[in-house]
C-alpha cells in the first residue's frame, strides 16, 4: 500500500467509515468574485482606440492614402507593445514598413 500511496492519497483508516460530505461556508460563496468585476474600463478604452485604428487603416489603403494607413499601423503596434504582445507588435512594424515601401515615403 505504501508503495502506490501517491497515486491514491496515501493510507486510509478504514475503521472510521465513510465521512460526512463538507460544504462550503456561506460567506465564502457570497463573497464570491462575480463575472462582472473583470470588465476594466481601461481595457475597453484600448480596444475601442484599436478598433478605431483598424478602421483607420482599412479606409486609407482603400483611398489610398498611404501615410494615414502608415501612421494607423504605426499606431496598432505601439498597443500592443504596450500590452506586452512582441509579437504581434513585430507584425504590425513590418505591415507598417510594407505599407511605407509600397509607397515610396521617406522616412
Amino acid at each position: 500500500m505504501g508503495l502506490f500511496s501517491f497515486l491514491f492519497g496515501g493510507k486510509k483508516d478504514r475503521a472510521k467509515g465513510a465521512s460526512k460530505p463538507r460544504t462550503m461556508p456561506v460567506e465564502k460563496a457570497v463573497t464570491a468574485p462575480s463575472v462582472g468585476a473583470a470588465y476594466s474600463p481601461a481595457s475597453a478604452t484600448a480596444g475601442i482606440a484599436q478598433a478605431r485604428l483598424r478602421l483607420k487603416l482599412v479606409a486609407a489603403l482603400r483611398n489610398r492614402a498611404h501615410t494615414a494607413a502608415y501612421e494607423a499601423a504605426r499606431g496598432l503596434a505601439d498597443i500592443q507593445l504596450r500590452a506586452g504582445r512582441k509579437t504581434v507588435a513585430r507584425a504590425w512594424q513590418q505591415q507598417a514598413e510594407r505599407i511605407k515601401s509600397e509607397a515610396g515615403l521617406a522616412n
